[in-house]
């Protein structure tokens, strides 16, 4: 049995989410404790993303979600630099593939420039086929979006954890939790005591949140399943390529991850389990298809391998961020697709409830000023390790994995 210690905040779930509040709490002096059940970070939901750094685009008006990507838009290109983590801004092009699809430009661009997006621009067919030189002739236009991005999510939650851990932060694996008491946090290591918890438990807030005596929301788990094609395919698309997007989803995108390999995905199937869910034949053949559609020139390219995930959707739209002072409790869920694009904004937006709605304030020093110059840190990626700074982290995610490949080989 571990010894029992005593913090400011005690962290459930070692995801990207989890990872942005702890470092964002670190620096502004709260003495943090993260939890993570599994054998490394970031190991469910947040190692079957995309990579995509939105802008919110399409996030619902008025919603926690648009505020939240709109503050980590507003902070993390900085903090990427500072961190070495490679990212890419290639912009996203909304094809219409239907002509009827055309008259949603002037509603996504209000959208933008709801978001604060005011330099989307629509596109004819001719000037997306000088963007897009391999697409489809058969678009009927787009609505180029230039501050879209990719980047290696792994890295960045790793680096967030890191940057925590070298702040003072206490970051515990292989620990479950199995009961939340009167500030005391019953784990499969011992008992851990906060002034206050944060629910950071993705597909699992559900039932981290009963723990607790809450329940506000129900885990809708949401299946996405990517093809991933050969990095000699990076030179035929220059932006990520999406379809107009629906209400449920943003449907399935063509894009070039930062290690150049050409992903077809995500798919989004509602489905009972949590768990990652199991490779499908069929998917795959169609994703493949569905790619050689977009780009008639991925025929001539392998496609080496594929990945599955699945995300926290609930019967509710907008992210499920609340405070529930008589628990000392903070629940963030239904943290759905856009946990890369709203990460730090999530951070930011916790760490004002827990000051001004919780009244708990640090008990150590603020360290929000460190210079950027002494944060360029080392990464020496193997695949599975990477080590950052001398030391060493499990990298969950299948980009980090198909980027380390050599060109020919396959999964």
């Amino acid at each position: 049995m571990m010894e029992r210690k005593d913090y400011d905040v005690s962290i459930i779930g070692g995801g990207v989410v989890g990872c942005a509040v702890l470092f964002e709490l670190t620096r502004k002096g709260y003495s943090c404790l993260l939890l993570e059940k599994n054998d490394a970070l970031l190991s469910e939901a947040s190692s079957g993303n995309s990579g995509m750094l939105h802008t919110g685009f399409d996030a619902p008006p008025n919603s926690l979600e648009l505020k939240c990507i709109q503050l980590c838009q507003d902070r993390i290109f900085p903090l990427l630099e500072a961190f070495n983590i490679p990212y890419v801004k290639c912009g996203t092009s909304l094809v219409a593939w239907k002509e009827e699809e055309t008259s949603q430009f002037t509603v996504l661009q209000e959208r933008c420039g709801y978001a604060g997006v005011h330099d989307a621009s629509v596109l004819s067919p001719s000037q997306l086929l000088m963007k897009e030189p391999f697409l489809s002739p058969t678009s009927h236009g787009a609505l180029f979006v230039p501050g879209e991005s990719v980047v290696d999510p792994n890295l960045l939650g790793l680096s967030l954890a890191h940057h925590a851990r070298m702040q003072g932060a206490q970051v515990i694996t292989n620990c479950q939790v199995q009961n939340v008491r009167d500030g005391i946090i019953e784990t499969s290591l011992g008992p851990f005591s906060a002034a206050l918890t944060i629910n950071c438990a993705g597909l699992y807030g559900d039932i981290v949140d009963e723990l607790a005596g809450i329940k506000t929301f129900d885990i809708m788990p949401r299946k996405g399943h990517y093809s991933v094609f050969n990095k000699s395919a990076q030179k035929i698309v220059n932006s990520n390529v999406l379809p107009i997007p629906t209400e449920k989803s943003k449907g399935v995108a063509l894009f070039k991850t930062v290690y150049g390999n050409v992903i077809v995905g995500p798919t989004a199937q509602d489905v009972k389990e949590r768990t990652r869910p199991s490779f499908s034949a069929e998917i795959h053949n169609s994703l493949i298809e569905t790619g050689k559609r977009i780009l008639p020139d991925l025929k001539h390219h392998q496609c080496v391998g594929y990945y599955t995930g699945v995300r926290p959707a609930t019967q509710f739209k907008d992210f499920q961020i609340k405070c529930v002072p008589s628990r000392h409790w903070i629940t963030v869920g239904g943290i759905r697709s856009t946990g890369v694009s709203a990460s730090l904004g999530i951070g930011q937006l916790v760490a004002d409830k827990l000051e001004c709605e919780m009244g708990i304030e640090p008990s150590r020093g603020s360290t929000m000023h460190v210079q950027a110059k002494e944060q360029q840190w080392r990464f020496e990626n193997h695949g599975t390790i990477v080590n950052i700074d001398g030391y060493s982290y499990t990298t969950t995610h299948p980009i980090c994995h198909f980027g380390n490949q050599l060109e020919d080989s396959k999964l």
